[in-house]
This record gives C-alpha cells, structure tokens and sequence, in this order.
C-alpha cells in the first residue's frame, strides 16, 4: 500500500489504506479502543503488541505507540504532533529496509486520532510461526550460531546503507521457522550521517549491553555490522 493521502473513519484518520474495506477498520478501531496491556518481559517494550486475525487479510499485529520515562505518568499515549507522525514515520522506514533486503515486517497501514495532540497505531503482517530470538536461543541452542549468522547479515545491510536503529537487541529480532532473523521496532529508525566504522561500533555497543543487562545467553553477544567498505558509494538510504 503507497497511498499517503488521510482517509478520515469515524474518529481516526487512516493511511496506505486504500486496500482497506470497512469491514476491516471497524475490526482494526475495535482493537485500538480496548488498549494496551503491559509487556511481560523487560525486552519485550512497553507494551504488549496486540495480534489480530484481520478478516480477509490474515493474522496482524497492532503496535500502540506509549511513552516511557517521567512523562508516561500524566500522558502515556499521546504525543505532540510535529510533521510526521511516529507512526507514519516508522511506517516509511519498514518499506525503505524491505527494498534494501533486510527482513522487516510488511506494513499494511498507519492510523492516528487527534491533531496537534495524537494517538497513533502501526499495523504490520505477522511473520508467521516466528519467535523472539531470546526464546529460540533457550529452546534450539544449538541452532543459535546458524541464526545469528543471518542476524549478523542483517546488520551488516543496515550498516552499509547508514541506517540507525537505535533499539536493535535481542528483544527486537524474531526467527521464522526457517532459523531466518528478522528485525523488528524501526521505531525512531534514522539515517547515520558519520563513518560505518562508527555505526558498527554503536550497534556492537547496544546489543551487547542489552545481553550483559539482561543475563542472556553468551552466545548472544557476538554481532557486529561490516564497516570494512567504508571507502565506498557514500550515500544512505533515500530518505525522501
């Protein structure tokens, strides 16, 4: 879906939703208006993603977007509205990785309520059968070399093209039932202006903390993106 133009529905304003019936965003508001629920784990976010069977469009999951911090106390949902929305912004950037070739959810449409104060909501497919790379390193140890070896060659996409993915940990990689990984949460995503040395070094830096934090498995510590091109095509990711 690359329609961008606002398509106003009952209270919410929808985009790259004209492949959407209204069958489908009655079920889609049915799921925004019962909110969200705390996430289980400290790496799992703020909060639980909903998942929803979407009639006609199979499974989906639904991300809420919630402060965190101070400010979650007097306003957890809302945001001051600025040009894009994050929803819309994270939106753009899972169609940009996923022509790259990194392995990204498909997104199916973003919605927001409100105008200079918003709520907002990214839908996505649901990659089938997949689970948190954490949980598959508990479960299939001895598959975790193979898996990490395709997470390892997703970061090294991210790197050549200047991506920064500034929550990429173990709590935001799924595996598939093909041992493939996936990326999740582009949330706040932007282009890395310096050298890929130094972008490989932050994504080392933050995936590591988050093992050491959380007490994952050894075995989760080694990633790191391949700056070794660097003298190459300087250019990012098109961020048009």
């Amino acid at each position: 879906m690359t329609n961008r133009k606002p398509q106003p529905y009952r209270r919410y304003v929808f985009r790259h939703a004209q492949g959407l019936a209204q069958h489908q965003r009655d079920q889609l508001i049915a799921c925004f208006e019962v909110g969200a629920t705390p996430s289980e784990t400290a790496l799992g976010g703020r909060c639980r993603m909903p998942t929803l069977m979407l009639a006609d469009a199979g499974p989906v999951v639904v991300k809420i977007y919630t402060r965190g911090g101070l400010m979650r106390r007097c306003n957890r949902h809302r945001y001051l509205r600025w040009g894009a929305t994050r929803g819309e912004q994270e939106f753009d950037w899972l169609q940009k990785v996923r022509k790259l070739g990194i392995r990204a959810p498909e997104p199916l449409t973003v919605v927001h309520q409100g105008q200079l104060l918003y709520r907002c909501w990214l839908v996505t497919r649901m990659i089938s059968g997949a689970i948190p790379l954490v949980q598959f390193s508990r479960q299939k140890p001895d598959c975790l070399a193979a898996v990490m070896a395709t997470c390892v060659r997703q970061i090294d996409l991210l790197v050549q093209n200047r991506i920064w993915h500034p929550d990429l940990h173990p709590g935001n990689v799924l595996v598939d039932p093909q041992d493939r990984a996936w990326l999740i949460d582009f949330d706040k995503t932007s282009v890395y202006r310096g050298p890929r040395k130094g972008l490989a070094e932050r994504y080392r830096r933050r995936w590591r903390q988050a093992v050491h934090k959380h007490g994952l498995p050894p075995a989760l510590t080694s990633v790191a993106g391949n700056p070794d091109n660097d003298h190459g095509d300087r250019r990012a990711v098109d961020t048009e």
